[in-house]
């Protein structure tokens, strides 16, 4: 997707400097790009990144804005070419990602602003990447992020030679998470912004592909919220957390409550000591912890790995449920 990016032209719209604002229109699977984009940045990015949602271009969106339509959906296609027009019409700088010979194809044609043609191979469910590089990589021309994407690729590699079909459960991480995710209430516990990203797209997910409920808590902000969950109505009794009682007679269908941290490096600060402090609450209270995380030199690369823990493990999880009829 570099080289598509590249020979689209969409790195040109950075010629100018950094716009007023970078306003997102995505769904689907890109919907998760401004606040990526967002917390890769962090406060030292040159604009603020906005999700625009469902509905007509903002009357204040203008020329010193930069506009970037992704969407593999063909039901908000006219939708999206309506909007495409508006920006089109008000000069604003304009960037299309999405299906070759869509209305959204089309639009971008007729104001001849720069469109990114996803490959035809890649589903709805399946371009996640291909949706996401052409925006990180005009935030890094931008100077919006000093992230590199380098390692994205062998980083995903990585991680599906780990998760992969054959492999034992025991080396497996995405199936042992998966085995422990089938009986639980997750409380997805992120340590940063761009944690938190992974996290909501496991949430998803787990909703998506499982039909799991799943809530979040961002630290440190959250502390006092997710350790609620640790003595609230769902957090085990006395007699859970003994380990000598008779666990035949237990409930074993009983979904439990667990904690999922998500964690990357470096930690900002105040999260580092909320986790710690978290942790010890959930160890008093007798809640099992499980946890994300990655390994590797490039940030975005440990991110990307952090994603597709996360969706091997929803897959995983909702063949194991079909498959014992949950």
């Amino acid at each position: 997707m570099t080289q598509l990016t590249a020979d689209a032209g969409a790195l040109r719209l950075a010629g100018g400097g950094a716009p007023r604002s970078m306003v997102v229109v995505a769904d689907g699977e890109a919907a998760h790009a401004p606040a990526l984009l967002t917390a890769l940045a962090g406060r030292h990015s040159a604009c603020p990144v906005l999700r625009l949602g469902p509905g007509p271009l903002p009357n204040w969106v203008g020329a010193a804005d930069l506009v970037v339509v992704a969407s593999l959906s063909r039901d908000r296609d006219p939708e999206l070419a309506v909007l495409t027009d508006a920006a089109a019409r008000r000069g604003t700088a304009l960037l299309g990602i999405g299906r070759a010979g869509s209305a959204l194809h089309e639009r971008c044609t007729w104001a001849r602003a720069p469109f990114v043609a996803i490959p035809s191979e890649r589903s709805d469910t399946s371009a996640l990447w291909s949706l996401l590089t052409p925006i990180l990589l005009l935030g890094a021309e931008l100077r919006l992020t000093d992230d590199s994407l380098d390692g994205t690729a062998a980083a995903l590699d990585a991680m599906a030679e780990l998760c992969r079909p054959d492999g034992e459960s025991s080396v497996n991480p995405a199936k042992l998470l998966a085995l422990q995710l089938a009986s639980a209430l997750p409380v997805l516990v992120s340590d940063s912004a761009a944690t938190a990203v992974v996290a909501d797209r496991l949430r998803s997910g787990l909703a998506r592909l499982a039909g799991l409920p799943a809530t979040l808590a961002a630290l440190p902000a959250a502390l006092e919220e997710a350790s609620a969950y640790l003595t609230g109505a769902l957090a085990p009794s006395t007699a859970e957390r003994d380990i000598f009682r008779d666990r035949e007679e237990a409930e074993g269908d009983a979904p439990s409550l667990r904690l999922l941290t998500i964690r990357d490096e470096p930690v900002p600060d105040g999260a580092h000591e909320a986790i710690r402090e978290l942790l010890r609450r959930a160890e008093y209270a007798g809640v099992p912890v499980m946890e994300f995380t990655a390994e590797g030199p490039d940030r975005i690369g440990r991110l990307a790995a952090l994603i597709a823990l996360a969706d091997f493990t929803c897959v995983y999880l909702r063949l194991g449920l079909k498959r014992y009829g949950a």
